[in-house]
């Protein structure tokens, strides 16, 4: 008797495009691209791919900026206006001359 496996079924949960420029420049500029981010049920898988990516890269942030970085989420709650450049980095519309990082979570049969 032989078995035959369902075909492998790939799927995007959530995506996120960053547009960048590159680490050496004083001010990083920053875009987003196409961002697929479902929240629901709360937190979502985008919630979950958010973190993911803090988690990945919240070890190389400097720690002179820690203060600066929660001082922002704070005006973000607050729904006040942010003044750029925040943070070193600069957040604007136009991707002219910026690179892309995509970052995606994928869901194949039963497994993330």
């Amino acid at each position: 008797m032989t078995t035959t496996e369902a075909p492998s079924q790939k799927e995007v949960l959530a995506e996120v495009d960053f547009w960048h420029s590159r680490p050496i420049t004083p001010t990083r500029r920053l875009s987003l691209g196409h961002v697929s981010l479902p929240v629901d049920p709360t937190p979502g898988l985008g919630g979950i791919l958010l973190g993911a990516i803090v988690a990945a890269y919240s070890g190389s942030i400097n720690e002179d900026l820690i203060p600066d970085i929660h001082r922002l989420i704070g005006q973000i709650e607050q729904g006040e206006r942010i003044v750029q450049p925040r943070l070193r980095h600069r957040f604007q519309a136009d991707r002219h001359g910026l690179a892309c990082s995509t970052h995606r979570m994928i869901g194949e049969n039963e497994s993330i």
